[in-house]
């Protein structure tokens, strides 16, 4: 490093009219002091032997005060300087020339020498013959002010023209953007991704779990510098300079997304998509959609592009429709229990009167001369008995009445059916039907709400029983099945020998409100529809040439891996007897 003489009238920046074709940088080093002090300053050739972790932490530390137009047009700066102001200098900053940079700040800084200090540099980019002179301010009021000037030729000078075109297309194209828009110098943590890379590591998930710092570390360094109108009006911010700085407060609702972006940005993917919460700096808190895209080799690769979509409104109005859609379910629940009510009471009234009759059975051999105890005791086992069986059917009515959340277990599917079975067997013989179930063993697991699906089944069997009223009392049949298909999917299925669904209603059917039933709501099937979907699957109905009726859902089990959102799932079966959805 030379140490030459150089004018800085009193450490303080150069006339206008001494500039020239200079640029001038006007740098705050108070957050890089301590970092400065601790460095040794008379060790030559420091560029050579920076740690680029140091780095990075010296460049980030130290912030721009102002520069001259010429830095603007040399540099390709953003024209307008509220953008660079208080910016971190490592946002930048060249990056072929950072560790002289380093050098000289760390040089001056530490330097007694009331001159300047100056390094020339063969080439940088597009700029070749470059030299760099630093000074630092003279008045003690301005001890941690430094001052650098870069004078250099342009290896291409009509490309200064093209760029500054380009650039001020580039910064009118993020300006005008109807979304909000961060932009963010990601590139000291891809420089810690490339040594760790080196070092090899390659399971970055696991490696952050064991040095969780890393993440926290990667939140600090890497710096927002601009943002456009649309994401200063969704933050409640008055001033770029707020939004200017570390990421921080982009995660800070959402922390385990800090570690899910690191994690994008090192797998090396382009684009990163995921849902988070926000707190504006209103205070306000935003549920938004969060895109990101990382640059690659070919673009400005100092440029990630960070944008954010308000999704509270839309998040806000799902969760009403899913009330409604939960108030809906419960009424056509209690719907389908008032049309049962005979059933219902006549259920209940034989366990009651089961006990009634052991009780006073029971009373008699107590009041004998010679009380008969051992049949006392076998009268009150039935007696328990017929109480917990009327504390099962009343159970079953308190869960098909009852208004609350839905839940999601891991559910026997045929046991659901058996229990739907047991809960309607008054009901089905009252009306003379019989129902016979074929139940394919060993089903996997499904997923699920047991009260959302036993209401679809509930009701799909009591439409069966109603719709064979007029049928001939000897040909009242259901069927019920169910299968396995090849995707995996349990595929469940209900025939009946009624009268079938007229023509032209089968395009009705699953409609809201539409009913052929005197009385009814006409929200029956559709609440079925509704709650197959939303556990991933879909419902059809047929006709049998034979006669009658057929409906049939296919919904995923745990062999799939998981429950998928409503999709095609096959055509119709060769065996025209099972329900499969057609493709959709």
């Amino acid at each position: 490093m030379e140490s030459v003489d150089y004018p800085t009238q009193g450490g303080q920046p150069p006339t206008q009219a001494a500039i020239g074709q200079v640029a001038y940088w006007q740098f705050n080093v108070t957050r890089a002091r301590a970092l400065l002090e601790s460095m040794d300053a008379a060790c030559p050739g420091r560029d050579q032997e920076w740690q680029p972790d140091r780095l990075d932490m010296l460049l980030s530390a130290v912030r721009i005060l102002d520069v001259n137009d010429e830095a603007i047009r040399l540099f390709g700066l953003p024209a307008d300087r509220d953008k660079v102001l208080d910016r971190p200098i490592a946002s930048l900053w060249p990056e072929q020339s950072r560790a002289a940079l380093g050098d000289l700040l760390t040089t001056v800084a530490a330097s007694a020498h009331k001159g300047t200090v100056a390094r020339e540099i063969p080439t940088v980019g597009r700029l070749q013959h470059v030299v760099l002179t630093g000074w630092k301010a003279f008045d003690p009021r301005c001890a941690d002010t430094v001052f650098v000037s870069v004078r250099a030729t342009l290896n291409a000078p009509n490309a200064v023209i093209e760029l500054e075109a380009s650039q001020k297309r580039y910064r009118n194209m993020i300006s005008s953007l109807p979304i909000p828009v961060w932009q963010i110098d990601a590139r000291p943590a891809g420089r810690i991704f490339d040594r760790l890379r080196a070092n090899g590591i390659t399971d970055m998930a696991s490696y952050s779990d064991e040095h969780p710092e890393i993440v926290k570390l990667a939140c600090d360094i890497v710096q927002v510098f601009d943002v456009n109108k649309e994401a200063m009006v969704l933050f409640g911010g008055k001033h770029r300079s707020e939004f200017i700085g570390s990421v921080k407060y982009l995660f800070s609702t959402t922390p385990g997304a800090t570690k899910r972006v690191m994690l994008a940005h090192f797998s090396g993917v382009r684009n990163h998509v995921e849902e988070l919460k926000v707190r504006t700096f209103d205070g306000r808190l935003l549920d938004v959609l969060l895109l990101m895209t990382f640059p690659v080799p070919g673009e400005r690769l100092d440029t990630t592009i960070l944008m954010m979509i308000d999704n509270t409104a839309r998040l806000e109005a799902e969760a009403k429709l899913r009330k409604i859609e939960a108030d809906f379910s419960h009424a056509a629940r209690l719907s389908t229990l008032g049309e049962m009510t005979t059933s219902i009471a006549h259920e209940i009234k034989q366990p009651l009167s089961a006990i009634l009759m052991n009780a006073q059975t029971s009373l008699r051999y107590l009041r004998r001369a010679e009380p008969n105890l051992g049949k006392v005791d076998i009268l009150t086992s039935r007696v328990v008995e017929s109480a917990q069986r009327a504390g099962d059917i009343i159970g079953r009515i308190q869960d098909m009445a009852g208004k609350r959340e839905a839940t999601s277990t891991l559910l026997d599917f045929n046991d659901v059916i058996r229990q739907c079975v047991v809960f309607l067997r008054h009901e089905s013989e009252d009306k003379g039907v019989v129902i016979t179930t074929k139940l394919q063993q060993d089903l996997p697991a499904v997923r699920g709400d047991r009260i959302q699906l036993q209401q679809v089944i509930v009701n799909l069997i009591v439409n069966s029983i109603q719709a064979m009223k007029k049928a001939p009392h000897v040909h009242r049949d259901i069927y019920l099945e169910t299968r396995l298909d090849v995707n995996a999917r349990v595929v469940f299925s209900i025939r009946d020998t009624g009268t079938g669904i007229p023509v032209d209603h089968l395009d009705q059917i699953f409609d809201g409100f539409f009913t052929t039933k005197e009385g009814g709501l006409g929200i029956g099937l559709a609440i079925c529809q509704s709650i197959i979907k939303a556990h991933g699957g879909e419902i059809a109905a047929a006709n049998r040439p034979e006669g009658g009726a057929m409906f049939g859902f296919s919904i995923p089990t745990t062999a799939m891996g998981q429950l998928q959102s409503a999709q095609s799932l096959g055509t119709f079966p060769e065996r025209q007897d099972d329900i499969v959805p057609r493709i959709i």
